[in-house]
């Protein structure tokens, strides 16, 4: 059935819907049992009992624990990217939000990097912005794993994120040999230093962004909570504006667009980390290596203005362009691959592949077109 909450039609058989009503539940719970603490009014304990009872009743990812799992993903003539799948850690619901589930944007996008159907063997720096449970950085790590120089920063800025991306990346091998380097980054501070540094009008007046008060707020506040439960105190380096200006060659996101200011700042982040046009490593001085920025978002139909204003956003930014914009299903996007794959072998290498057939079952569940943009320096 459809249920309405303030207003918002919430559709409890698509999964995505789902999930974004038990967010919405758990902020309730969290602001009513604020409120009833300062002022011990019934009415905002009644609040509190009424949103944590649904969010037991709608169950799932919202109310587990720290969660630790497997995905796999393939090279292009099916061959496993990693033996057993690469290993993430999803933390629970009430420490890391929506960053607690590895969304299809990540697994889509992670899947396209692993068999090269997106190539990036030839960047060296790279850095993933919103990384949650850190699948696509990790996945990128992977791909670049013993290429010379290659280095895959990722950044999130609730510290029980950054946690779980520094344990996804020591338990794929990928952290001691610093093949991956999480780093704190809270994308508005990051625009306000690119503002401070620029002497560009209007440079200064994008970075005034204003803050999302739906998400990022109430996530600030827990930040100190998140980092004694799960992260033991531990500090992460921060990455800077100044560090930051022209150091990577790779931008990749996936499922970032939450708000409208998200939106907004994405672009100007990807405009201020990506490297200008530089000659190759090892090139003759005629070959070129030009930055690339890539996202994956989900076509959600209550995120439709967030899209729009993220597409508006980077037609407007001069020094990047746009070459290549797809839409497609987790499952038509396998599909093909696996297609592929039979064409050019007599007896297919995947059909004896449990993993191949737990994502196909997977993927059958998730019904969103995935939209992915890939941009370049110009």
């Amino acid at each position: 059935d459809v249920e309405v909450y303030g207003g918002y039609v919430w559709d409890l058989d698509d999964k995505s819907e789902r999930q974004w009503c038990l967010q919405w539940l758990g902020r309730t719970f969290e602001w009513a049992t604020k409120k009833w603490m300062a002022n011990e009014l019934d009415e905002w304990e009644r609040v509190a009992e009424m949103a944590s009872k649904l969010t037991s009743e709608l169950c799932g990812k919202g109310s587990s624990g720290a969660v630790q799992r497997r995905v796999p993903l393939w090279r292009h003539n099916g061959d496993p990217l990693l033996a057993g799948g690469i290993a993430v850690h999803e933390p629970s619901f009430v420490h890391a939000d929506v960053g607690c589930k590895t969304w299809g944007a990540a697994i889509l996008l992670a899947r396209r990097i692993a068999r090269q159907s997106i190539d990036i063997s030839m960047f060296r720096r790279c850095i993933e912005l919103g990384s949650g449970t850190g699948l696509l950085g990790l996945a990128a790590g992977c791909a670049l794993r013993g290429v010379e120089g290659a280095i895959v920063t990722m950044t999130d800025y609730l510290p029980v994120l950054i946690q779980a991306a520094r344990k996804g990346a020591q338990r794929n091998g990928l952290l001691d040999n610093g093949a991956v380097v999480p780093k704190r980054m809270d994308w508005f501070e990051m625009a306000q230093q690119i503002a401070a540094l620029s002497e560009n009008q209007e440079q200064q007046t994008r970075g005034a962004i204003s803050l999302p008060t739906a998400n990022y707020l109430d996530a600030v506040d827990r930040d100190a909570t998140a980092a004694g439960n799960e992260w033991e105190g531990r500090v992460e380096p921060t990455l800077g504006a100044e560090e930051s200006k022209g150091a990577f060659d790779l931008v990749i996101a996936a499922d970032v667009l939450y708000e409208v200011e998200h939106c907004y700042v994405i672009a100007l982040l990807a405009n201020h980390l990506l490297a200008t046009i530089k000659p190759s490593i090892g090139g003759d001085g005629e070959s070129y290596i030009t930055p690339r920025f890539i996202l994956t978002t989900p076509l959600r139909s209550t995120h439709w203005r967030e899209v729009a204003a993220f597409e508006a956003e980077m037609a407007a930014t001069p020094t990047m362009r746009l070459v290549s914009r797809d839409d497609t299903t987790r499952t038509d996007d396998l599909d093909s691959w696996i297609s592929g794959i039979c064409d050019k072998h007599s007896v297919t290498v995947l059909e004896n592949d449990q993993n191949l057939a737990r994502a196909i079952d997977d993927d059958d569940d998730d019904l969103l077109v995935y939209r992915t943009y890939i941009y370049e320096r110009c």
